[in-house]
Order: C-alpha cells, then structure tokens, then sequence
C-alpha cells in the first residue's frame, strides 16, 4: 500500500484520509523571531513513498540485512568527476550543464591587419604563440619553478611538505537518494509501471538528470555555498545571510538546457537534486560536541541546516515534497550502512527542521518508525528515531512535553520508548538521602557539617540497612556500588536539581501524550502544568549546580576518601590506592550518568567539565567511565563516548600547559612575577621552552588516549559476531577514528600553534619518544587477542586507521 501526499495550499501535514492521503502543509514557518506566511499553489500527485510493511518481523529484516542486501549506491567527488570526464570525452552532448557549452572568448574581436586606410574589419581573436607547458615533474632545465616554489616559500631549503591528514572539507560523498543516473538503456517494462506511479517531478530527475548533469549540479551548489557563506566584513557589515544563499542555490536552476528542442520545463525535478545534495553534505558534517571546527562552510552544520530551511520557505510547493522522499529513502535504504556520526547529523537536522516548521511531519511516517525505537535491542533505525526526538527536546525549552503535544501523533508508542522509559522512581528514596538533599539545597548548611555528617559512623548507623559490607563482594571488585555508597549518596542529594527537572519534565510528558490520546483530543495544556512543583521560572540549574560544584567540593572528597579507606581496611590483599580513589571518581560520574536525562547531552557536557575544573575528577576517570571500564560487553558504551573522552583529553592538555606557564613566573612559594632582565635573554632562542611545552601536552593527552585504544579494541575482540557488524562495535570503531582525529587537533592547536618554530615533524618526534607514534598504536591494536574472524577484520581496520593519522 503505497503512501499518496497532496500538497495543499496552507501546507498542514493532516492524518492520512481513507484514501491514504496525506497533506503536507505549513501555515507558518517560522525562524528565529522571522515569520513567513506561505500562499503556495496547490499542487496534488501521488507519490509512492514506502510500501509500510503489516507486520515488523525485525529478526527477518536484520536476516536479510545479514545475507548480502547491498546498501544503496553512494560514490565521492573524485569518483563523480573521473565518470563525467570520460562521459564527455566520449560524447560531449551527454550533459545538459549549459555552462560547458557557454564560450564567452569566442565572441572577442581584433582588427584584422590591413595596409588600407579605410575602416579595417573585425575577425575573431585567436592565440598564435607558441604553447606555454607547466612541467612540474621533469629535470632541471624543463621544470616550472614556480609552483614548488610557492608551495615552499616558509622552507629555507626549499623542500616541500604537503601533509593531508583528513579528506574533510575536500573530498565530499555522493548519496543517490532518489535512484542512480539513467544509463540510457531501454527500460523494462516492469520500470515503466513503477514511473507510471511516481512523483513526476521525481521521475524528470531520475531520468533527465545523467550522472554528468548531477555531478555539475552539485559541484555548482557546493561553489554557491561557499562563495556566498554569511560573513561580517571589516566594517562590522554582515554580508549574505540564508536567505540569500538559499536564493542563489536555487538560481541554478537555470543553468541546464532542456532535454528537448524547445523544452521549457528544462529545471523540473532539480529540487531533488537540491536535496540531494544538500543532505549528502549534512551527513558529512562535523559532528556536534567533537571539540573541532569544521574544515569548511560545506561541513558546518548549522550552515547547510538554515539554508535548507530557506529554501522550504523560498519554494514550498517543490522543497517539502522532496524533503519527505529523501528522508524516507535515508530512512529504508540507506540507514543500516551509516556511521554513528552520519546518523545523528541526519538526526539532528530533522530536528532542527522539524522544530522551525511548527513539527509539520505525516502521521503515517511516525506510525512506521515506532517500532524500531520501541524494540530492546539497539538498531540504527531505532537510533535515528531517537537522536531526532532528543534533539527536539533539546530545542524546546518544554523538553520532551513539546515534542509529545505538539510533533507526535495521538497514542504513538515513541513516547513511551524514547522518553518515559527513562523514567527515574523516587519511591526507593530514603529519609537519609531526603535529609542531605533539605541540608545541601533548603537550609544552605555549611560544607564543613556537611562533611563531618557524610563520614561520620552515625551515617553508617542509620544508612547500614541499605548497603552490605564489604565482605558480600564475592568479587572484591572496587567497582561495586556498594562500596561508593557514601560517595553515591553525597552525589545523589549534590546533583538533585538535575532529578527532580528530569522528573517534572517526563511526567509533563507523559501527561500531553495520554492527553492527546484521550477520546476528546484536545491539545490545550496551558493549565495542566502543575503550580504546585515549586519550579521558579527563572531558575538556572546548571548555574546553580557549578557554584554548588564548587563550595561542596570538599563534601564529595571527603565522601570517596572515607569509602576508600572502608575497602582497603576490609578487602584482602594489596590494593592499588591510585585504582581505588579512581573507582571512587567513575562512582561519581556514573551517579551523575544516571541521573540526567538521556536527551540533555548538553548538561552532561556541562557538568562534567564543571567536575574535571574542580579537580573532582580527573581525565583519565572520565575516559574510564566513558568506556564501562566495569562491563565486559560493549553495549554498554554510549555511542557518544568519544566526544566525553574528547572533552577530557582537552581539559588534560589545558591544565599541563597552565602548569608549564606557570612554572615559568613562579619564584616559589606560589609568588608569580613578571622579571624584567633588562634585555640579558633576548638572544636566546625560544625552542627550548616550546618543545618543553610540547612534551608536557602529550604526557597528559597519550595515556588517556592509550587507554582508549586498548580498552575500544578489548571490547571490539569481545563482540562475538560471526555474521552482522554490531552496531556498538561500529560505534568504537567510528568513535576511536573520530577521537583519534579530534585529539590531534587539540595538540596542535593548544601546543604548536601558539609557537612560531615547532611543526607537525616536532609533534610526530614527541610522539615517538613516548611510544605513541602510529606504528606503535597499531602494534598494541593488533596484540589484542580474540578467535573470531569479524573482530580480527575490526581490529585491523582500527589499527590501519590510527597507524595512518598518527
């Protein structure tokens, strides 16, 4: 049963009728404090989305996946162009670009030359010197100085070094979301019944579109939004905004001859190649919270996202249709085969999107993604359902009662398992916890009580009957939970704000969802907020938490300190004391894990940071806690470890070299002075320093990295998949190489571009002398053991990865 969608005038996205029909429209779209008011014609087609199967036999898709269903063609740039040059070597009528037929030089003119007085003729211009040949390879005599030369102006030897250490920003992918070029064979007719069906807009570009046709579109399209980028001049003027990029996007349009003689419908169907390419470049983005700029406009997403938002409101009875068809076929075909990465900037855009069209999206397409976010074990599908839910919740100052009441249709399960199952009881609370909580947040009682209270015997007393004793650890392990139990407790009652907003937010939550699918289905809950949750409006709970961070700091240390002390009294044996007080930290951070909201990343970002600047924590725990350091399966890991490993690997760099600054003014005794010698050191060279600088960056950022590795290659060794990749192997995999690249960055940015003589060669030196060069990396990859063939294969490919970037 295919899915038809008329696009109506005021472009409201209805229920799908009996017909199943569904209307797409939008009222308003609105950005920022920008309105527009859209009067687009109506335009009706039937358009063939996805036949929604009547059953989700998820083991029989997965069975399939695992038998060799191929994923759909995708190819990069360098490939495009090889194809299109040898397609118009071949045949230069095989495009339909007119800029290639366009020879402005052919109308210049000269005066021909003639002895006569009389008004001398005009003939075309032409070249008659001799061939000018840029021999860039050949000997001596014959090779063009020019280039090497201006390649090495800052090399006093003259020598060239080109180092490419990533193909961002240079080489960009090419998704055929709608259906590979025609090859201009005959079609079958089997092909023809399913055109018959088709959008025909959809069909104009599939079939008129060759490749040479889509490769010039979007190389013209990537030109555009890199000429026409938003910038502030020196004046302080803002030059070009989304608007007008999305309007000179569109002018391409009519750049392509029709396929006929005397064709004007030469542009029908471009705005899927628009999408196209438009969403090819957002998957490719940088990722959010990587702790990395983007290499170029073309991978800034938030750029590419309000473009494609302007062109909505620039062409809305072509642009939307087309959005709806690429995320459908992102969605069937192309889904299982993307990165963690690509996944979740395709996500974050439909959020983005979402959120500024008033969460205008069919019913029907909510109805056929439920089951994938609803089913226990993680796919890639469920993935993206998820990561766009949460990102809307972000957006919206509401959370997850916006997306509930405004986006998701009447009774769907999404919000049952997406939001609600991260529910959080507060009926195992005890009087004790509920007691510190009143102490720490309604009375203002000072630290120093507090302190003596969390390590006091008589907490022991009243707390005992809720924990076991040391000797219950069959194990021994100081990983247990039971061991923290005071550190857990101080951090549970710490961090309240953060549970009781995740509370408030998920029970509104559930009350729009059973709202909305009551009988009467009204959608006004203006007074189903409840007055009595004592919530201030203008409260600032992550403000409030640093400044608690900061003054019950000596509350938390005290509370690890006296349940390290517990252990090693009663454990047997040796215990390592730098392991116990690290078990003691990733304690914190895992209370803290548990309390905030899977969709808030922003508040876990935030308050780790918050807890590493306080010296609570250290980097290296939180790389621990980030990778289960406790868990012997990679399922546990989040798919977004490596950008809290990230994030500590910075705060690492940025404290050694506030150490080393530091060090250089301190006369002892902490008394810091700016000495001035009267001129007597300025000719000593600065290398010294810089290179100290340097190595002092990479004893902090190698064993965080170190351990990263080894701990992501232990767990891809444990996978146990004979047949599928598991999707949380390919998160290590992704995360590892995005880690990897993100870490590289911070060292150089942090220690060698502050310095104006140290180079990439002085950073791959240090990283040799610590046994951290690529070779090295990839040996402690390739040591791990493990019997299947599918976890060897991983664990080559992640060493070939580190060995290149390293």
């Amino acid at each position: 049963m295919g899915v038809a969608i008329a696009y109506s005038e005021d472009r409201r996205y209805d229920d799908a009728s009996v017909a199943d029909t569904v209307n797409f429209d939008a009222e308003t779209v609105s950005y920022g404090a920008e309105s527009v008011n859209f009067d687009a014609e109506t335009v009706e087609f039937d358009a063939p989305v996805f036949d929604p199967p009547l059953h989700h036999d998820f083991e029989e898709e997965e069975e399939e996946e695992e038998n060799g269903d191929q994923p759909a063609p995708c190819a990069d740039t360098l490939q495009d162009l090889l194809r299109t040059v040898r397609k118009l070597v071949s045949s230069s009528s095989s495009t339909r670009f007119a800029l290639l037929g366009d020879s402005p030089w052919l109308a210049l003119t000269m005066d021909a030359q003639s002895s006569s007085m009389e008004e001398q003729e005009k003939v075309p211009m032409e070249y008659s010197g001799e061939q000018l040949v840029l021999d860039l390879v050949g000997g001596e005599e014959d090779r063009c100085k020019s280039v090497p030369y201006l390649l090495s102006i800052d090399n006093a030897d003259d020598s060239v070094e080109i180092i490419c250490r990533s193909l961002d920003g240079v080489v960009f992918g090419r998704l055929a979301i709608f259906d590979a070029p025609s090859d201009g064979g005959d079609d079958d007719e089997e092909d023809e019944e399913d055109a018959e069906e088709t959008n025909p807009n959809l069909e104009s570009y599939t079939k008129s579109y060759s490749l040479g046709d889509r490769f010039f579109l979007a190389d013209a399209i990537r030109d555009v939004l890199m000429c026409h980028r938003p910038m502030v001049s020196d004046a302080g003027a803002d030059r070009n905004n989304a608007k007008e990029v999305a309007e000179q996007v569109w002018s391409i349009s009519h750049l392509f001859l029709g396929a006929d003689s005397g064709d004007d419908s030469s542009s029908k169907g471009i705005e899927f190649g628009i999408i196209e390419t438009l969403i090819s470049l957002i998957v490719q983005c940088t990722p959010q919270g990587s702790g990395m700029p983007s290499s170029s406009p073309l991978n800034e997403h938030v750029y590419l996202s309000r473009v494609l938002l302007e062109l909505t409101k620039l062409k809305p009875s072509l642009i939307p249709q087309a959005i709806v068809l690429a995320v459908s076929g992102m969605f069937e075909d192309f889904m299982p085969s993307l990165t963690t990465t690509a996944r979740d900037n395709l996500g974050h855009w439909l959020s983005f999107h979402l959120t500024n069209t008033d969460y205008q999206w069919p019913k029907s397409y909510w109805e056929h993604w439920a089951p994938y976010a609803a089913i226990d074990q993680r796919n890639s599908r469920g993935d993206f359902v998820a990561v766009a839910l949460w990102s809307m919740a972000t957006l919206s100052p509401e959370g997850p009662e916006t997306v509930a009441r405004e986006c998701l249709p009447a009774g769907t399960s999404l919000v049952q398992s997406v939001f609600l199952n991260h529910k959080r009881s507060n009926v195992g609370v005890s009087s004790t916890e509920t007691d510190l909580i009143n102490r720490i947040w309604d009375t203002s009682e000072d630290p120093d009580s507090i302190r003596q209270h969390i390590i006091s015997d008589e907490l022991l007393e009243s707390y005992g009957s809720t924990i076991r004793s040391i000797d219950d650890n069959i194990d021994n392990s100081m990983s247990q939970p039971k061991v923290w139990w005071r550190t857990r407790l101080a951090t549970r009652a710490l961090f309240h704000p953060v549970s009781r907003e995740n509370t408030r937010m998920i029970s509104l939550a559930e009350k729009a969802w059973k709202k909305k699918a009551s009988a009467d289905g009204d959608n006004d809950m203006e007074d189903e907020h409840p007055a009595e949750d004592g919530r201030d409006e203008t409260e600032d709970i992550l403000a409030d938490l640093s400044d608690a961070i900061a003054r019950f700091k000596p509350v938390l240390l005290a509370a690890v300190a006296r349940d390290a002390d517990a252990y090693d009294s009663e454990a047997t044996g040796k215990v390592d004391d730098d392991k116990l007080l690290m078990a003691g930290e990733v304690s914190i951070l895992s209370e803290i894990g548990s309390l905030v909201s899977a969709w808030d990343s922003t508040a876990i970002f935030s308050l780790i940071e918050c807890l590493m600047k306080n010296q609570i924590v250290s980097s290296l725990a939180v790389a621990t806690w980030a990778l289960c350091d406790n868990a012997d399966e990679s399922t546990n890991v989040s798919p977004q470890w490596w950008k809290v490993v990230s994030l500590a690997v910075n705060k690492a760099i940025t404290d050694a070299l506030s150490k080393v600054e530091s060090s250089s003014t301190d006369l002892g005794g902490g008394i810091g002075m700016i000495i001035d010698d009267g001129g007597a050191n300025d000719g000593v060279d600065s290398t010294e320093a810089d290179v100290n600088r340097l190595d002092e960056a990479l004893k902090a950022a190698v064993p965080i990295l170190k351990y990263s590795l080894e701990r992501a290659c232990h767990l891809l060794s444990t996978t146990n998949s004979p047949k599928k990749i598991p999707i949380a192997a390919a998160d290590l995999v992704e995360g590892m190489k995005r880690l990897s690249r993100a870490a590289l960055f911070q060292l150089s940015s942090l220690a060698l571009s502050p310095s104006p003589t140290l180079t990439l060669s002085n950073l791959q030196r240090g990283l040799m002398s610590i046994d951290a060069d690529g070779e090295k990396l990839a040996s402690a990859c390739q040591a791990v053991e493990c019997d299947g063939e599918q976890e060897k294969k991983l664990l080559q490919h992640v060493a070939f990865s580190v060995e290149k970037l390293f």
